[in-house]
């Protein structure tokens, strides 16, 4: 089983990266209701992620142990000011997910998830006139996620 090939700690680290970069994005722009929408968006993709096999995969079994909580993400309440944190943590899971067979594309699936989470609200204009599918603050956080996951040119 993947879980058995890390600490404990380091498997706290790998579970927290989905959430902080969906927050890390989510936060980059927008008010409190694009924000919802945002979150809606990263538990969508970890349903998603549940598709596969959990048990052996590295993106599943990380999605089945966050979406097991009652709320998911509940011990991870991030407020907007704490964006240094949550690429700090963005950071530690990418080095930790780099020292195992499947951390590349778990590095890769966060940035998807990150992607997902910038596209999911349609940002600026008036009446859609004008607006922006990914913000460019929010193309800044895709930067600065990629950097942090090792995987410069994803943003």
């Amino acid at each position: 089983m993947i879980r058995e090939q890390v600490t404990s700690e380091e498997w706290q680290m790998l579970c927290v990266a989905p959430w902080a970069v969906g927050l890390y994005v989510a936060t980059a722009v927008g008010g409190k209701v694009q924000e919802v929408r945002e979150r809606l968006t990263l538990g969508a993709a970890l349903h998603r992620a549940l598709e596969r096999d959990h048990e052996h995969d590295l993106i599943g079994a990380v999605a089945a142990d966050i979406l097991r909580e009652a709320p998911p993400g509940a011990r991870w309440t991030w407020q907007p000011g704490d964006r240094p944190a949550m690429l700090h943590a963005v950071v530690t899971a990418g080095a930790i997910a780099s020292q195992l067979p499947s951390g590349l594309a778990f590095r890769r699936w966060l940035m998807d998830v990150a992607h997902e989470v910038a596209a999911s609200e349609i940002d600026g204009g008036w009446l859609g006139i004008g607006a922006e599918a990914v913000h460019q603050m929010e193309h800044a956080a895709l930067i600065d996620l990629a950097n942090a996951l090792g995987l410069p040119g994803s943003a």
